[in-house]
């Protein structure tokens, strides 16, 4: 239940609520339209102000977050369990809750001390936590438990159900309290309002998740962008094919290689044969050349005869004196000596050099026969560094083949997911509809308070609340036969929320309150909405139980008086407009 809400703001406008039905009139100005600012009277902001207090998100968007209210704070009297507890809160430490009255003895509310204010405070997440044991039988600890995995039931989205927020579209369908909750999240949540096993449509969820990523796998396959990493079945069959064998074809050709153990150096030395006779070639045809030119010298080599000169004298009409003539003598007999130790020098470096020319030559023939050996010693067979680069050739190979079986096998996972999904669809919907069987006892008291509801609404219409187990998941729906106006589907929300309340009231407690924004009431005529505030005021009255509605006060004041209690009577004492500056919630305007 909820006790009281006020604020560190000066002006605002506590509000004290009360066991049964409680209204919390507007007065509304006749020229105020849709387009004034969300604050002009405060209705929708009091939902908020309850959800802040009770664990919603504070992101930089929030209410709680406009330089107006940021530095201020709001509080909070709950009664939980039996327990009266007393809580502030605020834009600027969104994260503590202060316990200030309450959960003084309790274990699981695990306290800090605030320095800067010395008041004992939790965190959000443990005050969800425990709210979500207090009202909705949620364990303290998910560890080792089914909720320990994400988007099991939680808190914040079940309460959503009981305080449903306009502006986050919680007014269009019953089964959904948010425009953008996903079909997993109403799915599994509300099954475990009802009583039904929340599992199921979890499971539900893991298929359509698998689904989303079969479908955009399949998107990227055909587009290309993962065709080098998955392919098809079709054409990564063949490839598999050709690299296994050629990868075998390696290991085939490694069996049978003969390693030589000396065949580089081997090879090397052959190499270094060919070059020395190479070297040696040119040598000798140097020194052939050379020969050529000593032989030719050689036969040249003579000495100047005496005659010669005589006759070159008596030529030039001189004789010569006996004394010339002994000298001739001579020097001839000198350039004889001369010569003759020139030839035989020449005759000593020709032999020397046909005998290196010999040397040479047999050098030749004997690197060639050498190398002729050595070549034919490695003839068939292949050195070690061969080997090991066809070694690793065959990892190559043998690591794409893998590869390549790997993408052919997740080819074929994606290819045959579908199937397999259809399978696994099948049999939770068979579980999914063997649970409903084992479980129609919470059915039919759902049932049966929806139409019941709708029975005292409507004299002339019949309606019914009906939980289809298909095949994505359990569907809920109401509905209300004949004519679709006047508000019929506000209705059905209504019917919806009002069976929702009494289901989860009696099996796990609940929150001890129901709160609907006068929306809910936009188009509705004024006897349904009449009707509907009785039976919230049946519903809860003498039980420590609230149905909370917020109204403009000309609609109130139209309402056929009901039997059984006074319409004024449930009228809170604190009255909100939105006329003047300081007629809404808040006592200014902002934002």
């Amino acid at each position: 239940m909820i006790l009281s809400i006020e604020s560190s703001i000066i002006t605002f406008k506590p509000v004290t609520f009360h066991d049964g039905l409680n209204v919390l009139l507007s007065d509304k100005n006749e020229l105020s339209t849709e387009k004034q600012t969300r604050n002009s009277a405060g209705k929708t902001s009091l939902v908020e102000i309850i959800h802040f207090l009770l664990g919603a998100d504070c992101d930089k968007d929030s209410l709680f977050r406009l330089p107006e209210l940021v530095s201020h704070t709001f509080k909070g009297r709950f009664c939980i369990g039996g327990e009266v507890f007393t809580v502030e809160r605020g834009g600027a430490a969104p994260s503590k809750i202060f316990l200030l009255t309450g959960g003084e003895a309790r274990k699981d509310l695990p306290k800090k001390l605030d320095k800067a204010t010395e008041r004992f405070f939790i965190s959000n997440t443990n005050w969800k936590v425990f709210l979500g044991h207090s009202m909705f039988g949620l364990p303290l600890d998910v560890r080792g438990t089914a909720f320990e995995e994400s988007y099991t039931p939680s808190f914040r989205s079940m309460l959503s159900y009981f305080v449903r927020r306009r502006d986050s579209g919680g007014f269009l369908t019953p089964q959904r309290q948010a425009e953008k909750q996903q079909r997993s999240d109403w799915q599994v949540n509300l099954s475990y309002l009802l009583g039904l096993d929340w599992q199921i449509p979890f499971e539900f969820g893991k298929i359509r998740l698998r689904e989303k990523t079969l479908e955009e796998l399949r998107k990227a396959v055909k587009a290309g962008a993962l065709g080098q990493v998955v392919g098809t079945v079709a054409e990564l069959r063949p490839q598999v094919t050709i690299a296994e064998a050629r990868a075998d074809r390696l290991r085939h050709a490694l069996k049978n290689f003969e390693v030589h153990e000396s065949y580089k150096e081997l090879s090397r030395r052959a190499a270094s044969a060919k070059s020395e006779m190479q070297a040696i070639v040119r040598h000798t045809v140097s020194m052939n050349e050379n020969l050529e030119h000593l032989e030719f010298a050689l036969k040249s080599e003579m000495a100047p005869q005496r005659s010669d000169i005589e006759q070159l004298y008596v030529a030039a009409g001189i004789e010569l004196p006996g004394v010339v003539l002994r000298r001739f003598d001579e020097v001839s007999s000198f350039y004889e000596s001369v010569v003759v130790n020139r030839r035989v020098h020449l005759e000593n470096e020709i032999t020397s050099l046909r005998a290196r020319i010999a040397d040479d030559e047999a050098e030749v023939s004997r690197l060639d026969q050498e190398r002729s050996t050595t070549l034919q010693g490695l003839e068939g067979r292949g050195a070690l560094d061969d080997f090991l680069d066809m070694q690793r050739q065959l990892a190559g190979s043998d690591a794409q083949a893998a590869a390549l079986r790997e993408r052919f096998k997740a080819a074929e996972a994606l290819e045959g997911e579908s199937t397999k999904l259809d399978i696994d669809r099948a049999n939770l919907q068979r579980r999914l509809q063997q649970d409903h069987h084992i479980r129609a006892e919470a059915l039919t008291q759902a049932i049966l308070n929806i139409a019941d509801a709708i029975s005292r609404l409507y004299d002339d219409r019949a309606g019914r609340f009906v939980v289809d187990a298909t095949d994505n998941g359990p569907e809920f729906r109401i509905s209300i036969e004949g004519d679709r106006g006047g508000g019929i589907s506000n209705v059905e929300i209504f019917c919806f929320d009002l069976a929702l309340f009494n289901v989860v009231t009696a099996r796990y407690g609940g929150p001890g309150f129901l709160l609907h924004d006068s929306h809910l009431f936009d188009g509705v005529d004024e006897r349904q909405i009449a009707c509907a505030l009785q039976l919230g005021y049946e519903a809860t009255k003498g039980k420590r139980l609230q149905y909370i509605v917020t109204m403009n006060s000309d609609i109130y004041a139209r309402l056929p008086m009901l039997k059984g209690f006074n319409l004024n009577d449930v009228v809170l004492k604190t009255r909100l407009s939105d006329i003047g500056e300081g007629g809404g919630l808040f006592g200014f305007r902002f934002g």
